[in-house]
């Protein structure tokens, strides 16, 4: 949802390098909190690989969490994707080599006659038609096997165009550090956090626009504006406009349907928040997720790294840990090196409302 160019330019330079057919690695990891449009992303890329008019074909393998909790789960899901034929799983029988990191032991063949034995790397390296590896919710994958598929990536590309695109939460990067993998620290890092302005109201535009049906600017803006250019909230106004206009038969999107659409909402989101709220609770974090929230609402600018440590410091425990925790759940964004805003600034309006009620040590 939504066109985010700093993203999409990267990933088509990946599908450029593939399709020009020379031997190769590459590696981005898409990282932001939960329902800022990472899968999406991942569905468009697919679209562009599919694309037939641009060069050589690129095989795609979309993998999930499931595909990796072992060696032999992840061998079978990739061996099915690219050879194309349930027969041959028959056949196939996996252990992981050691010693050798990143590498599988891949046999091959018909029950009646001896298998060969390949490594994962080395079976991929068979072919050298480009191969586009695209891992969703990557930091719940088994961070062993995650690595071992890394390895054989960046192994095999010594032979064929191969490359990967890891999407997950800012939680992924421990999940690399895990993996023993040997080069994901010199992928891509792409953050897809809140959609810039003018992104979030075309995305809120588009669906109307491509079914002939028109739109006010002012409402559109004020859509966008109140949904905080979050792709999830986005998504839940749109659809809530769609079907207001299609129930009244409207076929323009007015400002006269801004207060239908956030009535319509109001309990979706008021669920969203409160999924959050008993997230920081079971964390005992309330506290922490209030003090941020005032904080940023008495400051109303980004803080850098040393005023939001300050603050942390307050608490009892791990800054480091603390601010992970917040950076995980979304609830805080790092915008660039040094700065971080609100994840959502209407969740911490949300928090600031609830907590008030709760007494806090």
């Amino acid at each position: 949802m939504g066109r985010r160019p700093e993203v999409e330019q990267p990933l088509l330079d990946i599908l450029e390098h593939l399709r020009s057919g020379k031997p190769d690695n590459h590696l981005a990891c898409l990282y932001g909190p939960r329902g800022n449009g990472k899968t999406v992303l991942l569905r468009w890329l697919r679209e562009q690989a599919d694309r037939e008019d641009e060069g050589l074909p690129i095989a795609y393998v979309r993998l999930l969490p499931e595909h990796l909790e072992s060696s032999e789960r992840l061998c079978r899901q990739v061996v099915n994707a690219l050879e194309g034929t349930h027969g041959l799983l028959d056949h196939v029988s996996v252990d992981v080599e050691t010693g050798i990191p990143g590498l599988f032991k891949l046999r091959l063949g018909d029950t009646g006659r001896a298998d060969p034995v390949l490594g994962l790397s080395d079976w991929l390296a068979q072919d050298r038609h480009p191969v586009l590896f695209a891992v969703d919710e990557a930091h719940e994958a088994d961070p062993a096997t995650l690595g071992r598929l890394l390895n054989a990536v960046q192994l095999a590309g010594e032979h064929r165009p191969v490359a990967a695109v890891l999407a997950g939460t800012p939680g992924l990067q421990d999940t690399l550090r895990s993996s023993r993998a040997s080069f994901w620290d010199r992928g891509r890092n792409l953050a897809v956090g809140l959609l810039a302005e003018p992104e979030a109201r075309d995305a809120l535009r588009k669906p109307f626009i491509e079914n002939g049906l028109s739109v006010d600017d002012g409402a559109i803006a004020t859509l966008a504006r109140e949904a905080d250019d979050y792709p999830y909230f986005l998504q839940l106004y749109g659809e809530a406009a769609w079907n207001i206009m299609k129930a009244s038969g409207s076929r323009r999107l007015k400002s006269e349907h801004v207060s239908q659409v956030t009535q319509a909402t109001r309990t979706s989101r008021r669920r969203y928040y409160g999924n959050r709220y008993d997230e920081f609770m079971k964390a005992g974090a309330l506290a922490l997720a209030r003090d941020v929230a005032l904080a940023f609402r008495d400051a109303n600018i980004p803080m850098t790294n040393e005023w939001i440590n300050c603050l942390l410091a307050r608490h009892p425990g791990d800054p480091a840990q603390m601010r992970a925790l917040l950076n995980a759940k979304g609830y805080i964004w790092r915008d660039d090196d040094d700065h971080w805003t609100p994840g959502i600034p209407s969740l911490m309006d949300y928090m600031i409302e609830e907590t008030a009620r709760v007494p806090m040590r």
